[in-house]
């Protein structure tokens, strides 16, 4: 008997990484997996962990093995790396070792090549855990309250080594397989411009979103809608 559809979809299942940004966790993407799940996707959305030797001693290698390992675990089929802000830049580097079906960048961090809005060098630690609750209202003003206050209570130290790394450049292959960039066009941490710069140099659809900030398209009311649309673009273009 000839297997069935849901069988072949069994067989090989539909499975998206998820890598967060700077100083923030899998938590990020609180608001889209359950868009993708109820898509009968597998979702995988993982906390970075610093070196061993600790936070001011992690660089971004360390981040990069991560990513790779978890897309290696995630199974033989050819994953869907979705990233934003770093995790953008750590979806580009790690799809040039794995196979990936599509690449999607949300308020991505530039590679080497596009003008880096952050000019100013980072110290060895960035405290961003020790923020107010005001801070994280500032900056997610079209969040819900729980989810500023799940932000609040869940920011994390970050690295000033791995900061200062993507500020100096890091060179990228681009990817093969079909890639999303998405931006908010009123982000102030990364430009709408970056978004931009990077869907004309290299092969990438590209989406602005009107009324949006660097975490709105993640954790803002918007944010499942976005996610939605990320699904639509997927369907055609994963082959």
């Amino acid at each position: 008997m000839e297997p069935t559809g849901d069988l072949n979809m069994a067989e090989s299942p539909k499975v998206a990484l998820f890598i967060h940004g700077a100083g923030g966790g899998g938590w990020e993407w609180k608001l889209w997996i359950p868009v993708f799940e109820r898509a009968g996707w597998q979702c995988l959305a993982p906390d970075l962990q610093p070196a061993l030797s600790g936070i001011s001693t992690t660089h971004l290698t360390d981040y990069l093995e991560q990513t790779r390992r978890w897309a290696y675990e995630a199974g033989p089929s050819p994953v869907v790396i979705v990233g934003a802000s770093m995790g953008g830049l750590l979806a580009l580097k790690a799809s040039e070792t794995i196979s990936t079906s599509a690449v999607v960048l949300v308020n991505s961090v530039p590679p080497a090549g596009i003008k880096n809005p952050t000019q100013q060098s980072f110290p060895p630690i960035i405290e961003w855990s020790q923020g107010t609750l005001e801070d994280s209202e500032m900056a997610m003003p079209d969040s819900d309250d729980g989810i500023v206050e799940l932000a609040y209570q869940s920011w994390r130290d970050e690295s000033g080594a791995v900061l200062n790394e993507i500020r100096q450049g890091v060179e990228v292959e681009w990817p093969n397989s079909p890639v999303l960039v998405i931006a908010g066009e009123d982000d102030e941490d990364v430009p709408a411009l970056v978004a931009r710069s990077i869907a004309a140099r290299w092969p990438a659809e590209l989406r602005i979103y009107e009324e949006m900030g660097h975490l709105s398209p993640l954790l803002g009311r918007a944010a499942p809608g976005v996610a939605q649309d990320v699904l639509h673009w997927l369907e055609k273009s994963v082959r």
